[in-house]
């Protein structure tokens, strides 16, 4: 069974690692400084040709969404020599910033083939010995990013545990503990898990196939969304070249996936919509 489901899954890779069909999308050059903050209202965008990309259901890897609750996203790609900005549109009727245990969040993922593979590879998060870079934006992100990390006081403001000493009303004569002191309480934060620390609003991956993601020191890219009206618009800069990662040039030719989760329908993890093959553009050198 176990050998029957690697063959599947290894075709269905194989099947959609093509390009998407799509006419190659010309990325234009504009005057902006675009390692500034990501703006999803700046001049440069108007007149910026839109590209609707399609996207379904997840299908490959349990548990599977039963639907696509993001059928398309609108794209709009610029850059300026040394940074490349992606404006990303799609409906959403909530604005979903997780938080508690039972809450996800709103997210969307663009996903570059690294140099040095085999040809280009599975849109489906790569293949082994050919990975891809991976920036991954999500609602619950920007909020660390923009007002800190949520504690659980916050998030449970009626609850109390009598054993943290910071807790007690009184102290008496208990010293307030340190910041390393409160962290031997919080398991995630102890094993390094890299999503209990506050983070940026993008993080960057890695990947060589399902569920080999890992988050890397990044430092390449910036995010900023806007949810208004039942509609998120987000933008994803990145360096046009990423040491260790994927690496796009004036000229060139590259490709990019998508993935989008809409954290108030339950869609988390593999619960996603995606693309189902590369979207193929072409930096302008002019």
């Amino acid at each position: 069974m176990n050998s029957l489901w690697t063959y599947y899954a290894a075709s269905a890779a194989v099947l959609f690692s093509s390009w998407s069909g799509a006419a190659e999308y010309s990325v234009r050059k504009v005057g902006s400084d675009l390692s500034k903050a990501p703006s999803a209202s700046a001049k440069y965008w108007k007149d910026v040709p839109e590209l609707n990309v399609s996207l379904m259901a997840q299908m490959i890897v349990k548990p599977k969404p039963a639907k696509a609750e993001t059928e398309a996203v609108k794209v709009q790609i610029v850059h300026d020599g040394k940074t490349v900005a992606y404006r990303l549109r799609w409906r959403d009727k909530e604005k979903s910033e997780a938080g508690r245990g039972d809450e996800f969040s709103d997210a969307v993922a663009l996903q570059f083939p690294v140099p040095g593979g085999a040809g280009l590879p599975p849109i489906f998060m790569g293949g082994p010995g050919n990975p891809v870079h991976i920036f991954h934006w999500r609602a619950q992100y920007q909020y660390d990013e923009e007002h800190g990390k949520k504690s659980v006081k916050d998030l449970y403001p009626n609850m109390t545990v009598d054993t943290y000493p910071n807790e007690f009303p009184d102290r008496g004569n208990l010293k307030p503990a340190t910041q390393e002191e409160m962290e031997t309480f919080s398991p995630a934060v102890m094993a390094g898990n890299p999503q209990s620390r506050r983070k940026k609003a993008v993080d960057e991956m890695l990947a060589e196939g399902f569920g080999t993601s890992v988050v890397t020191p990044g430092g390449h890219s910036a995010g900023r969304g806007e949810w208004a009206d039942g509609e998120w618009t987000v933008v994803i800069t990145r360096a046009l070249e990423c040491k260790g990662g994927s690496v796009l040039a004036p000229g060139q030719a590259s490709a990019f996936g998508l993935a989008v989760w809409q954290g108030g329908a339950g869609e988390v993890g593999a619960r996603k919509a995606l693309t189902m093959a590369w979207t193929p553009f072409r930096i302008e050198e002019k």
